[in-house]
This record gives C-alpha cells, structure tokens and sequence, in this order.
C-alpha cells in the first residue's frame, strides 16, 4: 500500500450483538457443545456459537431480504453502521469489497437438497440467486443506496488481507472518496463436518466457531479516524502445513520485531504462528475464548485493534491474518 488509509468508521455484527462492545468478552456469546463420537478418538466436546440464534433483524421485513441467508443480515447490519456514523459521506462515491470464505452456504446446501431429493427439474429458481457469492453485496449496496464499484472476494482468512488492498487501490486512484471493506461467513453442519474431516478441531488448540460480519469505512482523510492502515501484507501463500510455517515466519518479516502484534491465531497453526512472531510484544484483543469466524473475525480483529489505537493504548498493532487453507497475510495498523 503506496499511501496510508484511515479507517473513519466500524460496523459489527456477532453473536454477541451489534455493538464493538459485544466482541470484548466472548464468553457470553450463546455457545452450543456437541458431544462427537469419533472413532480412535472416543468422544469429546465440539464447541461452535448456537447457529440458531438471529442476527440483527432490522433488515428482515425488507422485501429483497425475506429470503436472504443469514450472511447477508449480518453483512447490511455491520455496513449500515460504517454509514450511519459518517453521515457526511455520500454513497453514491463508496465502493465496497467483501471478503468471504464459503460464502452462502445455507442456501447452498437448501438448493442441492432439493436437486438431489427432487430432481434437477425441480432445482428451485428462487433458492439459486441466494448461492451466488457476490449475492450479500447485491442486497447491501441496493438497499443502502452505495453507488461505486462492487467487488467480492472468495479466499480463507487471509482474504481480509486482499481486500483491504483492493480498497486501497481503488481510493488511489480516485475511483470513488471512500470504499468498505467488510468480512462476513455463515456456517453450516455440513461445513462443521468438513472442518473436523481437515483436523481443524482439536483439544489441544480449543476455539469457538461463530459465524457474523465486521465492517470499515476507508478514507484517504485523517481528520476524526480512528486509526489508520500503513500496510498491508499478503500474497504469502501455501500449499502444505510445513509451507505455512514459512509463509508465517516470510509474512512477519516484513515487519519491525518491535511492533506488537495482535493475538489472533486459532487451530494447526497456532504454534507456527508463536514461532513466527516470537520476540515481540503480543496483544489479546479479547477476553474469554478464541474465536474463529474467518474473514468476520479477521474484521473484528481489524477493528478491535484499531481501537486500542484509538484509545492511545498503543502506538501500533499488527494485525495477522493466519490462513488455514491458503495463504497468510497481515496489516499494519498506527
């Protein structure tokens, strides 16, 4: 990233509420534990956030938004709020990226049910559009009226990482006065089941698995932000464990060592990322248990740690973004 960018305003919507104050204390987000039976194994507890719990429901009543997945509730909420506290701003000149992993997975797996139980004559038309990556953005930026370029971005964790350079890009050159960038997921049992298959679970590394959006506001002004993004990392890409290692140890390098860097990892590669940034100042930007929610939680921890800048807490954070599949990215926030 050439040039700076201030980040003028959040949005966040999580199973703990909409508020910033909800990410703080993860231990009061609505948990569900499963008990597993697996074979070699016994059994043992599977931790997720209850996926039966609502988002935000202002939006529901909205006539595009009846059939919407829960993604795209949680993704209108945390936009709107990135607007609704920069009322100055005019939609018309804001571009908006998502960052995404699976994407509308619900609505997925409702419409090959019906293909496979029914037949593919009886595939549902109005299920299909619901499936389509780029669907949420569809309904965010009509019904808030965002009037720049649309962009979704599919790719594990670290594709926060990718589109807030995107973003970055974009104001560069003049496309549009401001753009959000927001990171959104939304979970179902059959991902759950193929997240246990890749042993992305396991005791000795406990975590929740929620699903929700974050949001910011990105501009090239600094007055009133709340902190700014100096830059950005990514592209470190891996094919194998032993490759994310390195990816991890060839992402942090290009770091100052004596800059914290924000706790951020879950999973397999817990230990690499230890490894990766040993030596420097860490920084939990939360209380209560880990949270893996990929790309949301890549945007609450954006924004968690630009508010500890804010508050003057620290000078600057570096925010990872530890790729489970992927690649490994990461930002620099002042």
């Amino acid at each position: 990233m050439k040039n700076p960018v201030s980040i003028l305003s959040v949005g966040v919507s999580s199973p703990g509420g909409a508020t910033y104050g909800a990410l703080l204390d993860t231990s009061c987000w609505p948990v569900r534990r499963v008990e597993e039976v697996i074979p070699g194994y016994g059994v043992r507890d599977v931790s997720t956030i209850d996926l039966s719990v609502e988002p935000v429901n202002r939006w529901r009543l909205r006539p595009r938004l009846r059939r919407a997945s829960p993604l795209s509730h949680h993704l209108i909420e945390a936009v709107s709020q990135t607007l609704e506290a920069r009322p100055e701003v005019d939609p018309a000149r804001v571009g908006i990226v998502g960052a995404f992993f699976l994407g509308c997975v619900a609505y997925s797996v409702k419409f090959y049910k019906g293909l496979t139980d029914e037949g593919r004559r009886f595939a549902s038309p109005v299920l299909f559009p619901e499936t389509v990556a780029n669907t949420p953005l569809s309904h965010v930026v009509a019904e808030l009226g965002i009037g720049g370029p649309v962009y979704s971005q599919v790719g594990d964790t670290s594709c926060w990482t990718s589109a807030i350079r995107t973003a970055g890009v974009w104001l560069a050159n003049g496309d549009v006065d401001h753009v959000i960038v927001a990171g959104a997921e939304e979970f179902d049992v059959h991902e759950l089941d193929g997240f246990h298959s890749v042993r992305w679970f396991n005791k000795t590394f406990p975590f929740l698995l929620a699903e929700g959006a974050g949001a910011i506001l990105l501009g090239r002004e600094n007055k009133n932000s709340i902190a700014r993004i100096t830059s950005v990392a990514d592209g470190f890409s891996f094919r194998t464990r032993t490759q994310g290692r390195q990816a991890a140890m060839d992402c942090m390098a290009l770091f100052d060592p004596r800059v914290a860097v924000a706790e951020t990892a879950t999973s397999w590669i817990t230990p690499y990322a230890a490894a990766a940034t040993a030596g420097r100042t860490t920084v939990p930007l939360h209380t209560g248990p880990k949270v893996e929610a990929f790309n949301a939680s890549c945007a609450w921890n954006t924004i968690s740690a630009a508010r500890l800048i804010q508050n003057e807490s620290f000078q600057s954070i570096i925010v990872p973004a530890w790729g489970l599949s992927q690649q490994i990215g990461a930002l620099a926030l002042a």
